[in-house]
């Protein structure tokens, strides 16, 4: 397939312009390819990601987290991104990147974990006015209310990690749930708005904890373990709208650098895990 047709399908599914302002998505390294043979898609560009794209002779990489977020005013091996930058130069490869233009997508990142969290998705927690059927976040309600401690359960066995969390206070029981995958605190009071009692998202401050303390429970299960699902999502969503002639596979390398002590090697283990069962149930 051309680089050209393909860029141009990504964009009638998810429009750049659907995206927050100023995120750096689409080709970001051409790498002289005009045509692509076979995609490997992953959650973010690592040493180990670019190596098994070489020896999958993939010719192009699709990530969710954009390598490129700051204009580059020199490349040299030294600096994290102009590294990977030659890297991908010197072997042909194609750099793609597709993150909040997924995040507001109807079936993107913040659905596709509630719907692994076994909530019914009712809406948007914020709407994009100018696309129908796009926005950020979710609103999900659970069929059977739970209490907290249900809650935290119920995160934890699918996220894999250690959670960050807040008590309500207020009530016993939790059934309207708001959803941002990765760094959402900026939608907090979206979620107070919109009468949720849990709020779940990544990489909360402890300054915003205090702020909603008593008012909405806050969950913080870590960036990578909210995002580790979207690999899959793309690879479904491209798989449903590119000809069966384009290959696409998805990584097995765990990108996640934070780890977490003492129970390290637990959670290395469990994460992996869950890697590998979301790229078996997504081909």
């Amino acid at each position: 397939m051309l680089l050209n047709k393909l860029l141009k399908i990504i964009e009638e599914k998810l429009p750049a312009a659907s995206a927050i302002e100023g995120d750096r998505i689409g080709l970001q390294v051409q790498s002289g390819v005009n045509e692509v043979k076979k995609i490997l898609i992953t959650l973010e560009i690592n040493p180990a990601v670019l190596k098994e794209a070489i020896n999958k002779n993939c010719n192009c990489i699709i990530t969710f987290h954009p390598l490129i977020y700051n204009p580059l005013t020199t490349i040299t091996d030294n600096d994290r991104v102009g590294y990977f930058v030659s890297l991908l130069i010197k072997n042909s490869i194609a750099l793609i990147s597709i993150h909040t233009n997924f995040d507001t997508f109807s079936e993107g990142t913040s659905k596709i974990l509630a719907e692994k969290l076994d909530f019914k998705v009712i809406g948007f927690l914020k709407p994009d006015i100018h696309f129908l059927d796009t926005g950020m976040g979710v609103i999900a309600i659970s069929e059977k209310p739970l209490n907290e401690q249900e809650l935290l359960v119920r995160v934890y066995k699918i996220c894999k990690s250690p959670l960050r969390y807040s008590f309500l206070h207020k009530t016993k029981k939790i059934d309207r749930i708001a959803i941002v995958g990765g760094s959402g605190t900026s939608f907090i009071n979206n979620a107070l708005n919109s009468g949720a009692q849990a709020f779940i998202t990544a990489d909360i401050s402890y300054h915003r904890f205090h702020e909603v303390n008593g008012k909405m429970m806050l969950i913080d299960p870590g960036h990578y373990e909210m995002e580790q699902f979207v690999p899959a999502g793309l690879a479904k969503l491209l798989t449903e709208t590119l000809s069966s002639s384009t290959q696409i596979l998805l990584s097995n390398v765990l990108t996640n650098p934070v780890k977490y002590y003492p129970e390290t090697q637990k959670y290395i283990k469990m994460q992996k895990n869950n890697l590998s069962n979301n790229n078996k149930m997504a081909v």
